[in-house]
């Protein structure tokens, strides 16, 4: 499926493209290591011990450093003086911080998006949306969600994106999306989901259809807000 390069991310199959087979096996570590900390399964604050990193990825220090080094710059984990790297922290005032970003960055790139927009971008999305129901079985999915469903998710929003034509915007548009994906799973981690935030993706795959940039617009930010309000209710809940 054709996507805006920035935007090609999969579950390993189509990794990113190096000239050698170190920057190969980099790419793979850096997938590996940001897919286990946007699922949680490294956890916020966690110590990342290199020798226990090289035993759990089978890989040698070179290329799990550069991974590293690669997540720090997207602030996902974070390299502390003489005490090496941890899971960055979360914070409600960093969420609050990632949730406007992502309405300032998506809106804007959507609006640039429908600018570009193609019929082979429609279909594009209507598929991306099928994938994402195929992979919740048809019905709602209240997770914990696997691998599986934060591909799809992830590239349901990546194609809703796709056609536009801002590359840097794009890249950071891509860490806003994996710290926003990590908060949704330290939220919903063994719990139901509201199952009217899934009720957005079919209205955004019709706007576009209909080739409403308006309304798709309004959409995205409804869908945005409702879903990260949850997120923060679940995950910083008020006394």
């Amino acid at each position: 499926m054709p996507h805006h390069n920035a935007h090609t991310r999969d579950d390993g199959e189509q990794l990113s493209t190096g000239s050698s087979l170190s920057s190969t096996l980099t790419s793979q570590i850096y997938e590996r290591l940001r897919d286990d900390i946007v699922l949680c399964r490294l956890v916020p604050g966690q110590k990342l011990g290199l020798d226990l990193l090289k035993e759990r990825y089978q890989v040698g220090m070179t290329p799990l450093r550069e991974a590293l080094y690669r997540l720090s710059a997207s602030n996902l984990i974070t390299l502390e003086d003489r005490k090496g790297f941890r899971v960055a922290p979360v914070s409600p005032e960093h969420l609050s911080e990632v949730i406007e970003l992502r309405q300032i960055v998506e809106i804007a790139l959507l609006t640039n998006a429908f600018q570009h927009a193609t019929v082979e971008w429609e279909s594009q999305i209507v598929a991306a949306f099928h994938r994402l129901l195929r992979i919740a079985d048809f019905k709602f999915n209240p997770g914990p969600y696997d691998r599986g469903w934060e591909i799809a998710h992830r590239e349901f929003h990546y194609t809703l994106l796709s056609t536009a034509r801002l590359p840097m915007l794009t890249q950071f548009h891509i860490a806003m999306w994996d710290h926003s994906s990590r908060y949704r799973n330290l939220a919903f981690a063994g719990k139901k989901m509201p199952e009217h935030v899934f009720d957005g993706h079919k209205q955004l795959m019709d706007a576009v259809v209909s080739r409403d940039a308006e309304l798709a617009c309004m959409l995205l930010r409804r869908h945005i807000t409702l879903a990260t309000a949850h997120i923060m209710d679940n995950v910083f809940p008020t006394k």
